[in-house]
């Protein structure tokens, strides 16, 4: 039997920021793409740390948690690499939507606009600034475990609608082509979905991309909306993770929420991300 020479700590309270190291990121063994694999769905959030990438070894990493998808958003997507997005802050901009703003800074989960939203999200630290941009994970596992019994029976079966730009979004999105629009219609997806691969069951949430809850008058749809992403973003479930320099982070959109932090001065930022492909929500 062969055997894997990374290192992963264990996930902290919150389930989430388990640290792989001592990965060869050109050639990850059999071995240790199974560790990998096993490693996440333990800690839906973990960080592989001292690993320079490069797009080819990205990919090559990003293969061993599934397809890599192309990038939907052509003013996101690497020229070079079309499964490659590049997330980027020049002097405070985010290249990505043109404004003064940081590009997912409200809680939210890749791709749910999307019928079929992805499974994976890798994220690498290409540069990163000497301090803030921090990047904080909710474990979605843990917060609909703490629901009370009466609300985990009232939201059994019920299905929210996502859209690209929903009226409930916080965060600025970059513009669609007329394209992208028409591959991004209205979707419905539940609100607990079950993991495909553990069986558990995880609040499924998205504050800037849910408009609202199917069948349900606005405002009662928006009252429940807020108390269940009030309840699934306390600090009990959040792991905050620092940047360093080439960190690569990896999360389960299936079972977490995510934000970015902003940070002082002018310093760049770019971060190069890879989505893989996942299946319907159930």
């Amino acid at each position: 039997m062969s055997t894997t020479g990374i290192a992963v700590t264990e996930p902290g309270a919150t389930g989430l920021g388990a640290v792989v190291t001592g990965l060869d990121l050109e050639a990850p063994s059999p071995a240790d793409a199974d560790a990998l694999r096993r490693a996440l769905l333990a800690s839906p959030m973990l960080c592989i740390r001292g690993c320079r990438a490069t797009p080819e070894t990205f990919l090559r990493l990003g293969r061993v948690f599934g397809r890599p998808q192309r990038e939907l958003m052509g003013v996101l997507r690497d020229p070079d690499f079309p499964e490659i997005s590049l997330v980027e802050r020049e002097r405070g901009i985010s290249t990505a939507t043109g404004k003064r703003a940081t590009f997912g800074g409200h809680w939210h989960t890749d791709d749910s606009y999307m019928a079929v939203p992805c499974a994976v999200t890798l994220l690498y630290g290409e540069v990163v600034p000497p301090s803030g941009g921090d990047t904080s994970f909710t474990n979605m596992h843990a917060a609909y475990e703490a629901l009370p019994a009466a609300l985990k029976a009232r939201i059994a079966g019920l299905g929210a609608i996502h859209t690209y730009q929903s009226r409930r979004n916080l965060s600025p999105v970059p513009e669609r082509s007329a394209e992208e629009k028409a591959r991004t219609p209205p979707v419905t997806h539940p609100l607990v979905r079950t993991h495909p691969e553990t069986g558990r069951k995880a609040l499924y949430l998205n504050p800037n991309r849910i408009d609202h809850v199917r069948g349900m008058p606005l405002d009662e749809g928006d009252t429940l909306l807020d108390e269940l992403i009030e309840r699934a973003t306390r600090p009990a479930f959040v792991h905050v993770h620092a940047w360093a320099p080439d960190d690569i982070v990896i999360w389960d959109n299936r079972c977490t929420m995510h934000r970015a932090s902003a940070h002082e001065g002018d310093h760049p930022r770019r971060l190069l991300r890879i989505l893989i492909e996942g299946t319907v929500p159930v």
